[in-house]
């Protein structure tokens, strides 16, 4: 490939030569109206002028990188880059002409040789393009090109719409461009009109058939794109959308530019503004170790932890592919330079396991520790009660107690809005958590806290990945219950407002994460249906299944007797906490323990005895 296009430079200077030498014959036998223009040639030029002309054309070719241009893709950017490459050669030339007091050849005489030369360098790329594009013409000739629409007539919009008009492949036929400035409406842009703001956009769609959008507007905030993309969904129509033009550009490629919309681009959140320095204060130059580092909010948290340049990273996890996963991820990163050569050490354990818990921490000395690793899946842990309790509850205690006896700096437990009044076997072990964690914190140098929010989008186990698998096998896409509803956030966000809770950790904090306007899941799966390209209802039914064992129809961020202070990001709230003291936890847990040696339905009972928000699930299907 590289031959070849070596080859291909080659060629192209030697036409631009050719052309040049033929424009100097040409511009004398137009000025002296002779056919002898080659005996004009020996008579009114030396070989010197003849030799200047030619280096400092080459000269100006190269500077303004002639020689990469690709002949059959030419456009207005690469005339106007050969008229300026003409005019500075012109000038250059007749600088040196004019102080050598050259009469051999005179400025009409070099204004017309570079005149007749951009005409024919221009017309020999245009017949290239033509050719090509005739090609192109022939190549989709009986295949139906998708009808589209470009929402956003600025320089993205345009690009895009360049970008299609030189590349017949893409197999998109642009209907018109759709932009909210009133002035543009009606307008021409490139031979294509402007057809409207967003609420002409129905009407457009049905009238031309269109079949996609391109939502072009980078600059626009969030969530003003947010609200158009909602729009454009309901209406049934695809969806797609580009980042930056900026992108467009470093691409070359329409569709590496273009991305589907992801349900995450319709959740009607604020955008989350993030103190880098006070993150980077706190997780500079420490040894970090995070458990659970292969699941969905583990994996994001090493990702993003990485970045603020901490001396060593221990990612820790029971499940060997996906911890083999992303070790093999950073591996790559750092390879590539995206992000800094730290030292990374992938730790197979469990953390029941207290000896080679202790183990890792003797020998990797920790400073911080952020604890994702959990049974997190609400009913299936409603069945083994006992398996929820031993991984959640004790497994959590093991890392509390060596980070305390092995002077950890900061404890990150990573908690849930189902700690907030229990009413499952999950939501209860998290709730205790928080519990013994601010015990701890009050007869500890290690400061303890915890993190708390609702559910992430995407993540291992939750709805939006069971609806696609659902919509994919042809349906029914299930929902427990019309009204049920929960909070969302996308698991970088989550886990970026973890770590901006850290940089205003005390000890002893619940942080809670302010996650938006909860959202109807039966909304959620009806544009994820539509997303998938179908319509709910007609094309892809949807089911009632009823609740689950210990679900609620909506979830709480903070029990009654909470309250909230504020952190100087609007995001993140601090839970006044409930003192818990350290007898009443010991207490709490040798009840535990005896809870182990019953039957599955009697701890499931017994549990408000350790957690007296916890209701039994029997008692709970009103809410």
């Amino acid at each position: 490939m590289g031959k070849l296009m070596k080859k291909n430079k080659v060629v192209m200077v030697f036409f631009d030569i050719l052309v040049l030498i033929l424009s100097i014959i040409g511009g004398l036998a137009i000025l002296n109206n002779s056919h002898y223009a080659m005996e004009l040639l020996y008579q009114r030029i030396g070989l010197f002028e003849v030799g200047l002309i030619l280096v400092m054309y080459l000269i100006f070719y190269k500077i303004f990188s002639l020689d990469k241009m690709i002949w059959r893709k030419i456009s207005v950017h690469e005339t106007i880059r050969i008229g300026l490459a003409n005019i500075m050669a012109f000038l250059s030339c007749m600088v040196i002409i004019i102080i050598r007091n050259d009469e051999l050849i005179g400025t009409r005489a070099m204004i017309v040789i570079t005149g007749l030369n951009v005409l024919l360098q221009l017309a020999v790329r245009f017949v290239v393009r033509y050719y090509y594009d005739k090609k192109e013409r022939v190549a989709v000739k009986g295949k139906k090109l998708q009808s589209i629409l470009i929402y956003g007539a600025g320089s993205a919009g345009q690009m895009i719409l360049n970008e299609i008009s030189r590349n017949n492949e893409y197999g998109y036929k642009v209907i018109g461009f759709i932009d909210d400035n009133p002035n543009l409406k009606n307008s021409i842009i490139y031979s294509v009109p402007v057809l409207g703001s967003i609420d002409d956009i129905e009407k457009v769609v049905k009238k031309y058939a269109v079949e996609c959008v391109f939502v072009a507007m980078p600059s626009q905030p969030l969530n003003t794109q947010k609200e158009i993309i909602n729009k454009l969904v309901k209406i049934g129509v695809d969806v797609k959308t580009v980042e930056s033009a900026q992108k467009l550009i470093q691409n070359k490629n329409l569709k590496n530019s273009l991305r589907k919309i992801e349900i995450s681009d319709l959740l009607n959140r604020p955008e989350i503004v993030i103190d880098d320095m006070g993150i980077f204060k706190q997780l500079d130059g420490q040894r970090i170790l995070v458990t659970g580092a292969g699941g969905s909010i583990g994996s994001e948290l090493v990702r993003q932890v990485i970045k603020y340049s901490p001396e060593s990273l221990i990612l820790l996890d029971i499940n060997e592919n996906s911890l083999y996963e992303i070790q093999q991820e950073l591996k790559m990163l750092m390879r590539s330079g995206d992000i800094p050569n730290i030292d990374i050490k992938a730790v197979i354990t469990s953390i029941r396991d207290f000896d080679a818990l202790e183990c890792l921490f003797k020998r990797e000395k920790p400073t911080i520790v952020f604890h994702a690793a959990a049974h997190k899946h609400v009913p299936l842990m409603e069945y083994v009660p006992k398996e929820a309790i031993k991984n959640n509850i004790f497994g959590t205690k093991n890392l509390i107690d060596l980070s305390d006896q092995n002077n950890v700096k900061l404890f990150v437990n990573i908690s849930t809005d189902k700690a907030v009044n229990p009413t499952n076997i999950m939501g209860a072990t998290k709730r205790f958590n928080e519990m013994m964690l601010q015990s701890k914190d009050a007869n500890s140098k290690t400061k303890y806290v915890a993190v708390r929010f609702g559910n992430v989008l995407g993540s291992n186990g939750s709805v939006v990945p069971l609806f696609r698998k659902q919509i994919e096998q042809g349906g029914p896409v299930t929902v427990t219950h019309p009204d049920i509803i929960r909070y969302f956030m996308t698991i970088p966000e989550a886990v970026s407002l973890i770590l901006q809770a850290t940089a205003y950790a005390n000890g002893g904090e619940i942080f809670v994460l302010d996650m938006g306007k909860p959202v109807k899941i039966l909304n959620l799966a009806e544009q994820v249906i539509k997303l998938s390209g179908f319509q709910p209802y007609t094309e892809i039914e949807i089911k009632f299944t009823g609740l689950r064992p210990g679900e609620k129809l909506y979830e709480e961020l903070l029990m009654s007797e909470e309250g909230l202070k504020k952190t100087d990001n609007n995001l993140i709230y601090i839970a006044n906490p409930i003192v818990n003291d350290s007898e009443s936890i010991v207490e709490s847990l040798k009840t535990l323990e005896s809870l182990l040696l019953m039957e599955d339905s009697e701890i499931s009972m017994n549990l408000h005895r350790v957690v007296p928000t916890y209701s039994h699930k029997e008692k709970n299907n009103e809410k």
